[in-house]
C-alpha cells in the first residue's frame, strides 16, 4: 500500500506530461506536418484516408487517449475508468506503441533513406519524429512502472491486439486496392510472398509486445 501511495505524484505528473506532449504532437501532425502537393501528383503518396491511414497517426490519437482517461482516473477514481484504462493499455497501448516504435526504427535501421528520407526533417521535424515514434514506448514503460494495473484474461488481451491489428492490416490494403498505391512505399518493393511475411511478423511481434507487458506489469506489481 505504502509503495503505491509513494508513487501517486508521479504518476498524475506522467498522465499530464504524456497527454500535453502527445497531444500536441499529434495537433501538430495533423495540422502542420503536410508532404507537399508533388508528392501526391507523383503519386508517392494517396490523399485517401489523410493522416489517418497511417499506423504511427492512429496510435498517437490512442496514446493521447488513454493518458487523458488516466488522467481523469486519477481525478475521479471510478472503478469503470480503471477497467477500461487497464484494458486499452493491456491490449492497445503497450503492443500498438512497441510496433509503431520498433517496426519505425528497424526499417529505418535496414532501409535507411528509403524509409525516412532528410527532406522529412523540414516537414516532420525531429522533436515530432522521437515523440511518434520513442516517447510513446517510454511513456509506456513508464505507465506500467509507476501505475499497478490489472491484466484482462489473455484470451480478450489477445482478441484486443488481433481486432486492432486485423482492421488496419485490412485498412492498408484497401486503400492499395483502390488506389494502387502502397500506404507505405517499401512495400512496393517487395514480392507477394514477401509482403505476406512481413505482415505476419508484425502482427505476430504485436503479440509478444503483450505478453512482455504483461510479465513486466505481473513482475512490479504482484504482490
Amino acid at each position: 500500500m505504502k509503495k503505491r501511495s509513494r508513487w501517486l505524484p508521479c504518476r498524475f505528473l506522467l498522465h499530464v506530461v504524456a497527454t500535453l506532449n502527445l497531444g500536441y504532437a499529434v495537433y501538430y501532425d495533423y495540422k502542420y506536418a503536410e508532404l507537399p502537393a508533388m508528392a501526391m501528383e507523383l503519386r508517392m503518396v494517396t490523399p485517401l484516408g489523410g493522416k489517418f491511414k497511417y499506423l504511427t497517426f492512429l496510435n498517437g490519437l490512442l496514446q493521447t487517449g488513454y493518458y487523458m482517461l488516466a488522467l481523469g482516473y486519477d481525478l475521479y477514481p471510478l472503478p469503470g475508468l480503471r477497467q477500461l484504462r487497464d484494458y486499452l493499455l493491456a491490449s492497445f497501448v503497450v503492443p500498438l506503441g512497441l510496433t509503431v516504435s520498433i517496426t519505425f526504427w528497424t526499417l529505418c535501421g535496414v532501409y535507411g533513406e528509403s524509409i525516412y528520407l532528410d527532406f522529412l526533417d523540414h516537414i516532420y521535424p525531429g522533436w515530432l519524429n522521437h515523440t511518434m515514434h520513442t516517447l510513446v514506448v517510454v511513456y509506456a514503460l513508464l505507465e506500467i512502472c509507476l501505475v499497478p494495473h490489472q491484466y484482462p484474461q489473455r484470451n480478450r488481451g489477445f482478441t484486443g491486439v488481433a481486432i486492432v491489428m486485423g482492421c488496419y492490416l485490412v485498412w492498408l490494403n484497401l486503400v492499395h486496392y483502390w488506389t494502387g498505391i502502397w500506404i507505405y512505399p517499401f512495400l512496393s518493393a517487395l514480392l507477394i510472398p514477401q509482403r505476406w511475411f512481413f505482415f505476419a511478423l508484425v502482427v505476430g511481434l504485436s503479440f509478444v509486445y503483450y505478453l512482455l507487458g504483461e510479465q513486466l506489469n505481473y513482475a512490479l506489481w504482484a504482490q
